[in-house]
């Protein structure tokens, strides 16, 4: 398929508009799922925060496909730092929804922030969706290479620093063999190629983006063990006060992500399309990449938060476990 020109256009309007937003009004129609509908005619005004990275793709798909606009919302885009920035947000009223992990939410939770994960976005189960990517001409092969190097995450207190600190101890090295900073994914290749750290954790596009500029990937995080090949990665996230408020909107929301999701799985050239609106990428080195592992059943996983809980608890993320997980999964209306 191909995006008509007004579809793109509207994508890197909604992309530049950062305002805040509020209210829901819902209209007497049911839906498919029996609730009711929000009315398209006078739309719900949402904003969501998102990195412009490949996991985020159904997002930008709905905008563009119109699924937002046929549920009733009006959505602008907001590029954030982190999912561990996004979910504070959230809490604040400056988004309505984000994108953000398992970790993240967590996290933030343990902190007396009240979160819903409303909607699974991608999972952990492909290789080479991310990498930690190296200078070419840097002499670091292996894991055991980085010791006593400085390595980046997007965000501390995160699902990346997990993974990372798992699969490092996986391949022998410590945490407190290596340092780990905090340093945007767009930014990683400027701070590898300028030593400014050794390595650094980025999701695509930024491995096939990096292969251009001469990184390379030493290590795929997401199938480095068997806990991390299980564990669940993106997830679209709301406050508790906004989804107790709001279900119409949220329950909207989801609908949408769920034909988005799709169309990105059975379709994916849909993702190579859309990348270029919102990340650096052209089209030839969008068509290259390796896409995301989207998960077709949105449902909150649970399962794979529990994983994802203990692995905290284990490097020092988390005190202690939290109980009951459902209370931080969004139930529907």
């Amino acid at each position: 398929m191909t995006f008509s020109r007004k579809r793109v256009a509207a994508i890197a309007a909604s992309m530049m508009i950062t305002g805040l937003v509020a209210g829901c009004s819902g209209s007497a129609e049911p839906s498919e799922s029996g609730g009711e509908t929000l009315d398209a005619a006078n739309p719900t005004a949402i904003t969501v925060g998102t990195l412009p990275a490949g996991d985020y793709a159904p997002l930008y798909i709905a905008q563009a496909e119109g699924y937002f606009e046929e549920e009733g919302l009006d959505v602008t885009i907001e590029t954030i730092a982190g999912g561990a920035v996004g979910v504070t947000q959230l809490v604040s009223g400056d988004l309505q929804f984000s994108s953000a992990t398992w970790a993240n939410v967590l996290a933030a939770v343990s902190q007396g922030l009240e979160l819903q994960v409303v909607r699974e976005g991608t999972d952990s189960n492909k290789e080479g969706i991310n990498g930690i990517i190296v200078a070419e001409d840097s002499g670091i092969e292996s894991v055991e290479d980085l010791r006593g190097q400085t390595v980046s995450v997007n965000t501390l207190q995160s699902a990346t620093e997990v993974q990372v600190r798992d699969c490092f101890a996986s391949a022998g090295l410590e945490p407190g063999e290596y340092e780990l900073v905090e340093v945007p994914f767009p930014e990683v290749g400027a701070a590898v190629s300028q030593g400014r750290i050794a390595a650094g954790l980025v999701p695509e596009p930024f491995i096939t983006i990096g292969g251009s500029q001469g990184l390379v990937s030493i290590l795929a995080p997401s199938v480095c063990n068997e806990d991390q090949q299980a564990s669940p990665l993106v997830t679209w996230n709301t406050s508790t006060a906004f989804a107790e408020q709001n279900p119409q909107a949220v329950a909207a929301f989801v609908r949408a992500m769920d034909k988005a999701t799709q169309l990105a799985i059975d379709d994916p050239e849909t993702v190579v399309e859309i990348l270029p609106t919102f990340t650096t990428l052209t089209p030839e080195l969008a068509g290259a990449i390796v896409q995301p592992s989207f998960v077709a059943d949105g449902t909150p996983n649970l399962e794979g938060a529990e994983l994802t809980m203990d692995l905290m608890v284990e490097y020092g993320l988390l005190e202690e476990p939290l109980d009951d997980l459902s209370q931080y999964a969004w139930q529907g209306e």
